[in-house]
């Protein structure tokens, strides 16, 4: 009978085992989906870039959902799935982004231009470094470089050098405060918001990007709407956190 509870305890961990591999390969085909995007950014094709970015985006928002869900708490390999995400992650929410804003000219060939494609890159590399990206509601602590979803935003949107180099400088500047975004999975609090938000936000990436150029105005409306909800749920989170420590303090 020992041995029977022996060979069904080591199946199942070896069915875990394979489960969790055949995940973090998934994860990793992320990097794939971001050299694809980096590739179409050097051939010069704005548009393939950016649907291979809402890929990896799509890879990257069912991952983690599903290992939670196959996965027992206790499974491990010797692969650390949290480490594999950032080095995607990088990847695809920050070089590939910020290729894409130098190479379609989104901001001027010159020394702003090169200035702030440095901030995006420092400031992200900081960001992705930091041991309080999240606290345990999973609110992100400052912007958590999603420059994938904000660069093709502002290309969509035929932004100017100037608005782009203000947009760039403020987010940069953001990751490296306690400013909380909220993670568009994981957050309880106002998660109808916050999954509305980001599915606003790529479906109109994703078919401004099918209809550039020549977007129809309602549908460049639609692409404004995601990113403003987003923007909608920091500031009410930071009020609401701001009133919290008042109260604290007057205690």
């Amino acid at each position: 009978m020992f041995n029977k509870s022996q060979s069904r305890t080591e199946s199942t961990e070896n069915s875990s085992r394979d489960i969790s591999l055949a995940l973090h390969a998934f994860t990793a085909t992320g990097v794939l989906v971001g050299m694809a995007a980096l590739v179409a950014v050097l051939d010069g094709s704005a548009r393939l870039a950016i649907i291979w970015l809402l890929v990896a985006q799509l890879i990257d928002g069912i991952d983690g959902p599903l290992a939670r869900r196959l996965l027992p708490e206790e499974a491990t390999t010797k692969f650390d799935g949290y480490v594999l995400d950032l080095v995607i992650d990088f990847v695809t929410c920050v070089l590939v982004p910020a290729a894409f804003l130098w190479e379609f000219n989104m901001v001027n060939h010159d020394r702003s231009g090169m200035i702030a494609v440095a901030a995006l890159l420092m400031f992200s590399s900081l960001w992705f470094s930091r041991t309080d990206q999240q606290d345990s509601d999973s609110w992100f602590h400052g912007f958590p470089a999603s420059w994938n979803m904000v660069i093709p935003t502002l290309w969509l949107l035929d932004s100017s050098h100037t608005v782009t180099l203000i947009v760039v400088a403020c987010l940069s500047i953001l990751t490296m405060t306690n400013v909380q975004f909220a993670h568009p999975v994981r957050v309880v609090q106002w998660r109808a918001w916050n999954m509305a938000a980001i599915s606003i936000w790529v479906f109109g990436v994703l078919f401004g990007t099918i209809w550039s150029p020549g977007i129809p105005a309602p549908l460049l409306a639609l692409i404004f709407v995601g990113p403003s909800m987003v923007a909608a749920a920091t500031v009410a989170r930071h009020i609401e956190v701001s009133r919290d420590v008042q109260l604290f303090r007057q205690r």
